[in-house]
C-alpha cells in the first residue's frame, strides 16, 4: 500500500513525562483545534495510561507512536493501511529519542532547541509530493517558516541558491550535496510556505501564444534580438508548435530556445493548453 502525503494534517511530539507539545508542524486545517487534540491524546496516553495506538474520529484519525521520552502524534485523513504511515512514524520516534531523549527526559521548558528536528519529521512527510520534472521558481511572497533556524536555515539557504527558475527538482537534487531525501523535504517547506512555486519546463511540441506583455519589455528585448525576436513573435499564433517554429527561422536553434523561454519568462508568450 502506498502513502498519500495529502492526508496527512498534523504531526506533533509530545514529552511523555508532563505531557507537554514540543514540535507541532501543520500540513491542512483541521475544523478542530489542533492544541485540543493533543491534549486529548495526551490524556488518554499518558495519565490514563491506555495502550491506544489508534483513536478514530469521524473526520479523521490519530495514530499514536509511544516511546520512552516522547509521543508522535499524526493526525491523518482515515486510510485504508495504516502501516506506511506507522513506518514512518516510528523512525520519526527512533530518531527524536536517539537525539533528544536525555534532553526531553531533563526538560527545561525551553521548546525552541527541538525546532531543527522539523527537518527530520518533514523528510518523512513531506508537504507535498514532488515531480522531479518541475521547475522551481521563487517569489518574493513567501509567510514566515517557524521552524527555519540552525541547520534548517543553512539548507534552505543551500537549496535556494540552486533555484534560478531554470533547472529541474531533478537536476537540483543531481547538483547539491545532501541527500535527495533532504532536497525534497527541503523543496517542500519552500513550497507550503509559499517561497517558491512550480512550473513545467517546455517542450518542443508545446504550443505559444503571444500575450500582452509590458511595451518596455519588449522594446529591450528588441534592442538586444532585433529581427530575429520580431520573426520569432509572428510565428507564434496560438496553432505552430515550438519544434516547427525553430525548424522555420534561420537561426541558431540554442539561441531561439534561449529567447523562447525568456518570452515566456517575462510574460510575451503563454502556453496553449489542450482543452
Amino acid at each position: 500500500m502506498t502513502l498519500d502525503f495529502s492526508k496527512v494534517r498534523y504531526i506533533s511530539l509530545i514529552r511523555m513525562e508532563g505531557g507537554e507539545s514540543v514540535l507541532n508542524i501543520p500540513y491542512a486545517e483541521l475544523t478542530v483545534d489542533p492544541d485540543l487534540i493533543a491534549g486529548f491524546v495526551t490524556a488518554v496516553i499518558i495519565f490514563a495510561k491506555t495502550p491506544i495506538r489508534t483513536i478514530r474520529k469521524a473526520a479523521y484519525d490519530i495514530l499514536i507512536e509511544v516511546g520512552r521520552s516522547v509521543l508522535v502524534l499524526l493526525v491523518v485523513d482515515p486510510v485504508p493501511d495504516e502501516t506506511p504511515y506507522r513506518e514512518k512514524l516510528q523512525r520519526i520516534l527512533d530518531e527524536v529519542e536517539s537525539q533528544h531523549g536525555e534532553k526531553l527526559r531533563h526538560f527545561e521548558g525551553d521548546v525552541r532547541r527541538f525546532r531543527e528536528f522539523a527537518l527530520t519529521v518533514v523528510r518523512e512527510f513531506p508537504f507535498q509530493s514532488a515531480d522531479l520534472n518541475m521547475v522551481p521558481v521563487k517569489r518574493m511572497d513567501g509567510i514566515r517558516i517557524p521552524f527555519r533556524v540552525g541547520a534548517v536555515d543553512r539548507e534552505l539557504e543551500q537549496v535556494e541558491s540552486f533555484i534560478n527558475g531554470k533547472r529541474t527538482i531533478a537536476e537540483i537534487m543531481d547538483l547539491m550535496g545532501l541527500s535527495d531525501d533532504d532536497v525534497l523535504a527541503l523543496i517542500s517547506i519552500l513550497a507550503r510556505y509559499r517561497w517558491i512555486e512550480f512550473k513545467r519546463r517546455l517542450t518542443e511540441n508545446d504550443i505559444l501564444r503571444r500575450i500582452g506583455c509590458q511595451n518596455i519589455i519588449l522594446d529591450r528585448l528588441r534592442s538586444q534580438y532585433g529581427k530575429a525576436l520580431e520573426d520569432l513573435m509572428a510565428k507564434f499564433d496560438g496553432n505552430a508548435k515550438i519544434v516547427d517554429v525553430t525548424h522555420s527561422l534561420p537561426y541558431d536553434k540554442d539561441a531561439l530556445w534561449f529567447l523562447i523561454n525568456k518570452l515566456v519568462e517575462v510574460g510575451c508568450l503563454s502556453v496553449v493548453h489542450p482543452t
